[in-house]
């Protein structure tokens, strides 16, 4: 709390002043018995208590707000809690930003899947899974990779499928192989090793670039790869689209949030202020002064 006392009237007699001399002067203008009427007609008292409040809250009602319950109201629906308070304008505008919030997280959900859902198709279209697996296994078999004395591998198809990866690149090229290509079972049952899979084939273009369609080589569909695919290209530009569609979504999620938390302590802190009085005090009191007590007038603000 804090506190500014102006003092009115400070010395009443030059010198030292003592309450119980009679002659001085400060009590003959302030007798004992005089005083407290004469404080008491003016609004002051003798003790230095305040005798009368001024109070700048003009809502007769803000005793009755709750900080807890305007909070509570604003965490649920931004804007509630300010408009429980009083505060109309800021109501408004804390509701206003939760509208457009959530419009933005379903507005640009639906376009980042939609964009999702577009490059999963041109996927599926131009990037054969087969050629690639079939390509890795032809290098498998070819004893010039690998770092194994024996690096040529004999198995079937299958039994390739079925191995670890710790164990293919033991027999793959020493560059470039970087990555295991989830099978369409483990697409199935694992969402996340889905995504895996759709982002691989176009980030990691020189390990699954012979497999997309405008780079399945001559009549006999021997794949090759000469680096560059322009269907990768086309296609990582659809998933960058889709990423920050979604990104945006967040974003609009993220400031709702946020919303609801400032939204929150706005509205506690409105009714805390509105609770709280500003006073003006009037009072009388003796201040020490060169030894003794000297009578003196004040007024105190506190807010």
């Amino acid at each position: 709390m804090k506190r500014l006392f102006f003092v009115l009237a400070l010395i009443f007699a030059v010198g030292t002043v003592h309450a119980a001399d009679g002659d001085l002067l400060a009590d003959r203008l302030f007798a004992p018995e005089i005083v407290p009427l004469k404080l008491t007609d003016l609004g002051l008292t003798g003790s230095g208590k305040p005798s009368f409040q001024v109070s700048t809250n003009p809502s007769a009602q803000a005793g009755e707000l709750n900080p807890g319950k305007a909070l509570l109201l604003s965490a649920i629906i931004p804007g509630a809690g300010e408009f429980y308070a009083g505060s109309k304008i800021k109501a408004a505008i804390f509701f206003t930003i939760e509208v457009a919030a959530w419009t933005s997280v379903v507005y640009f959900y639906g376009e980042g899947k939609d964009k999702e859902d577009e490059f999963i198709a041109f996927a599926n279209k131009h990037f054969d899974e087969k050629i690639y697996r079939d390509h890795e296994f032809g290098l498998a078999q070819d004893q010039r990779y690998g770092d194994l004395e024996d690096s040529a591998y004999d198995g079937t198809l299958e039994e390739w499928t079925a191995l670890s990866w710790e164990e293919k690149i033991h027999y793959l090229p020493r560059e470039g192989f970087t990555h295991e290509l989830p099978t369409p079972e483990e697409r199935d049952a694992n969402w996340s090793l889905k995504q895996q899979f759709y982002e691989m084939i176009g980030k990691y273009i020189h390990q699954f670039g012979m497999a997309w369609s405008d780079q399945y080589g001559d009549i006999d569909g021997t794949p090759h790869f000469d680096g560059v695919s322009d269907f990768s290209q086309d296609y990582m530009g659809m998933r960058d689209d889709s990423n920050k569609l979604l990104g945006y979504s967040a974003w609009g999620y993220n400031i709702a949030l946020l919303n609801h938390v400032a939204s929150a302590l706005d509205a506690s802190f409105s009714v805390r202020i509105a609770k709280r009085r500003a006073k003006a005090e009037l009072g009388f009191r003796q201040v020490p002064y060169n030894g003794g007590l000297v009578n003196a007038a004040g007024l105190n603000f506190s807010w």
